[in-house]
């Protein structure tokens, strides 16, 4: 009998089985991923069991299944939590007849007072037939898929495996392995001999050249696999404790680039059957077998790169689904010279014969970062990359599998900063390429709520003099105007009247921090009104969700009906039809310009034209704003790592146009915590700007007399107005983060702060940016106290989502001696 199977995607709640008498299974659920034990704990509340130890001191629960017969003289037992049948399993097989859906996951991790109903928590996967969609329109190439399937490539393809992340995930060598990789490791320390990098950040580059062959680390050490594979799988997905903020995003892609663009080892080893067979987990050994076939002599896949492999599982796992049509987002399609060029000759290469075998039609947007990326450190990004990937663009899109633009990466900019890019795709497709579609992240959080309406006006007043509105879709749309008042409904007829098509990914903006209260999501009101909506994953793969699971959410949590579900099987049609008539004519197309030509000498010979064209052009950004570090220059200093921070926040973490102002009780509150807090022990942390309740901690400092230290985090550019303020300011110095825009500072707080020590947050005012800046404090490994002002809707939302985490107070009850009485340790 199989021993165990999983109630969710990404394989946390594990459910282990065992024959304990003839006619009986015990079962033991336990969630060993998910450390708080909110998971579980939850899951046993709603469904009325009891919780017990096991000797690893980990929540678990215990039952058992007495055996029954049914109508075909079959033995079964049926598996059922609170009532609902959630499995039959059979001597040889078992069939899932409910799960548990990321979504409601998230939600029992996040809270310890989870309050959704049982029906809403474990569903039943079913959905009618004329309801189902067929497309997954919204996808991110390397989020894709799952990180069993990501393990297996890495296995097959014999990746090399870096040596920090060996360390990073604390995984286990065997010692034979141990003793070849650090004498390798001496090696290359001698490459970095003379090296500018110093400390950890040289131990980190010296570690990221040093490197195992993963097919060795996992076949050849065997004992250590199921400890190790479960590790890795953990890396490859979004953090399960909770919701993350988009900085466990980043380092997420990070970790998942080691084997979605990973690098074949030089030394290979055999694959050897009887080493595959041990593989303890039955999902990535069936991964694997069918990997190998598919490399035999006689397989049209024999050659496949990494990532044409990476391709033809992306496609069968959509023919699993009942997927017929991808859209994928990739920002190597933007890279100049060969990045861009490589991944179009493999996709010409593998596309038609994936299409043969699955049915399943992939087609790619070219990913165009709104900011640069931060996160790799060591990574420059050139002044001009956006007319870079224009000019890049202009040449790939040439292909008949490319099929849009999409401006990706965290929304913490006015999408007006781009709009002379936006001007020049716009140009491009009434020059060239009529059915090009243009999408933009947008209304994704609540920080920027008129970059809804801005995307779809950036395209409107760039078009051409009798230029058609061009294909123009945005991904997310969460949040805009309220679509109740004058302004909304406006912004309801403009969607109307452009045909602009709205992309939905619920799970993703629940477990990236988005959305906490599902009665805010906008899509019947979309649907009500006309506006044209489809239905994406963001890449499932990372967010343990794939595209059944994703309408499976819509039907059960924002309870769509079918004739809604009508409504977007419509819209998906319409744009897979016209697309299939795009790609013919494309096609044609392209078979003319290659005239004779390999893609890549037609693509090169483009890209140099473009460039020369446009060498002396300016970058196609807005900004006027100042280098930090030149500005402040006097001012800069590290944070004192001898003290508790205390982080003020209520003034800084506010969206463009929305300003905090302080109460008459919210001073008295502050300056009552400044009077009592023991200067030596503490120091303060504050943002940027200077407002609010940031700036009356400096003047409740100056009037009091008292000596404390006041540091603010400031972004990478500053307006002529902050830098002024803060030059004028008596702050006690300045941290630079390398984050360009304002709204991406909550990400210093937690490097320099939450991941290093322990912290107190105390959050007056603020919206989007302030919900990011407490998620990011109950996430840290330093355990911050937090304490948030009710009074402040999204404070309060956020703090309902975290609840036994969070504190709240408001201006009719003094939160100072509780913060005291929790913290002696600062009076």
């Amino acid at each position: 009998m199989i021993n165990k199977f999983y109630l969710d995607k990404e394989k946390d709640i594990i459910v282990n089985l065992k024959k304990t008498d003839a006619d009986e299974i015990t079962y033991i659920l336990e969630t060993p991923n998910h450390n708080t034990g909110n998971l579980i704990t939850n899951l046993a509340k709603i469904c009325g069991l009891q919780i017990q130890k096991n000797n690893k001191d980990m929540k678990i629960i215990i039952g058992k299944i007495l055996a029954s017969i049914n109508s075909n003289n079959e033995e079964v037992y049926i598996f059922r939590l609170g009532g609902i049948k959630i499995a039959n399993i059979y001597e040889d097989r078992i069939e899932i007849k409910a799960k548990i859906p990321a979504i409601t996951k998230t939600f029992m991790s996040q809270t310890k007072n989870y309050n959704l109903p049982i029906e809403k928590t474990i569903v039943k996967t079913y959905i009618l037939k004329k309801s189902k969609f067929r497309t997954d329109l919204h996808t991110h190439m390397n989020a894709n898929l799952f990180p069993d399937c990501l393990i297996a490539l890495g296995i097959v393809h014999q990746i090399r495996y870096p040596l920090y992340y060996i360390k990073k995930l604390n995984l286990k060598l065997s010692k034979d392995q141990e003793e070849k990789i650090y004498k390798q490791r001496e090696e290359v320390e001698k490459q970095f001999i003379n090296s500018k990098l110093q400390g950890k950040y040289k131990i980190r580059k010296i570690d990221d050249n040093t490197f195992i062959n993963f097919a060795d680390f996992i076949l050849n050490n065997l004992e250590n696999a199921e400890y190790n594979i479960e590790k890795i799988r953990n890396s490859l997905a979004i953090m399960k404790d909770g919701q993350a903020v988009f900085t466990n995003l980043e380092k997420c892609y990070i970790y998942r680039y080691i084997f979605a663009k990973g690098i074949e080892s030089q030394k290979k080893i055999n694959l050897k059957e009887e080493l595959i067979n041990k593989i303890p987990e039955i999902d990535i050994k069936k991964y694997v077998c069918q990997m190998l076939k598919d490399k035999t002599t006689n397989s049209i896949y024999k050659n496949n790169t990494l990532r044409q492999d990476k391709l033809l599982w992306i496609a069968r796992e959509y023919q699993k689904q009942g997927i017929k049509y991808v859209e994928m987002t990739d920002t190597d399609l933007a890279k100049n010279g060969e990045p861009a060029i490589k991944m179009l000759e493999e996709i010409h290469s593998i596309m038609p014969l994936i299409e043969k075998e699955t049915g399943v039609q992939i087609r790619f947007l070219i990913g165009i970062r709104r900011i640069p990326l931060t996160i790799i450190k060591d990574q420059k990004t050139s002044n001009t990359y956006l007319r870079e990937n224009i000019n890049v663009l202009r040449a790939v899109a040439k292909s008949p599998y490319v099929v849009g633009s999409d401006f990706i990466g965290e929304e913490i900019n006015d999408i007006s900063d781009l709009q002379p890019a936006i001007k020049e795709i716009v140009r491009y497709i009434n020059e060239e390429d009529k059915d090009f579609t243009i999408r933009i992240h947008a209304g994704e959080n609540d920080s920027l709520r008129n970059n809804v309406r801005k995307s779809i006006m950036c395209v409107k007043e760039s078009l051409e003099k009798e230029q058609e509105m061009p294909r123009c879709r945005i991904g997310h749309g969460l949040y805009s105007e309220d679509l109740n008042t004058e302004s909304g409904k406006e912004l309801l007829k403009l969607m109307k009247d452009t045909g602009v098509v709205i992309e939905f990914q619920l799970t993703s903006n629940v477990r990236l921090n988005n959305l906490s209260d599902l009665k805010n999501h906008p899509i019947k009101i979309f649907l009500k009104n006309g506006i044209k909506c489809v239905q994406g994953t963001d890449g499932g793969g990372m967010y343990g969700s794939d595209t059944f699971d994703e309408q499976l959410a819509l039907q059960n949590l924002l309870e769509l009906s079918d004739d809604e579900f009508a409504k977007m099987r419509e819209v998906e049609d319409e744009i897979t039809t016209k697309n299939n008539i795009y790609f013919m004519q494309k096609s044609e197309k392209f078979d003319k310009f290659l005239s004779g030509r390999t893609i890549k000498e037609a693509i090169l010979e483009e890209e140099d034209k473009y460039m020369k064209e446009t060498e002396n052009q300016d970058e196609l950004r807005i900004n006027t704003k100042l280098d930090s570090e030149k500005e402040l220059a006097t001012k800069i200093k590290n944070l004192p790592i001898d003290k508790v921070p205390i982080i003020i926040a209520g003034g800084s973490f506010n969206t463009k146009g929305r300003e905090t102002k302080a109460t008459e009780e919210g001073l008295k509150t502050l300056k009552k915590f400044v009077e009592n807090v023991n200067s030596n022990n503490v120091y303060f942390v504050i943002g940027h700007k200077m407002q609010g309740y940031e700036k009356a901690l400096v003047d409740i400092s100056k009037e009091l007399n008292k000596e404390i230290e006041i540091n603010a985090i400031v972004p990478k550019n500053v307006t002529e107005k902050v830098k002024n303020r803060l030059l004028d300011a008596n702050v006690s110095g300045i941290c630079i983060s390398p984050e360009t825009e304002e709204l991406g500072i909550y990400k210093s707080f937690n490097y320099e702060i939450f991941e290093r020590r322990k912290s107190i947050v105390i959050a007056f005012d603020g919206n989007s940016p302030v919900s990011n800046l407490v998620q990011e404090a109950k996430n840290g490994k330093g355990k911050a106290k937090i304490y948030v002002n009710s009074d402040v809707d999204i404070l309060k939302q956020k703090a309902e989502s975290l609840q036994g985490y969070v504190t709240m107070f408001n201006d009719k009850n003094d939160i100072v001696d509780d913060i005291f009485k929790d913290n002696p340790e600062i009076k």
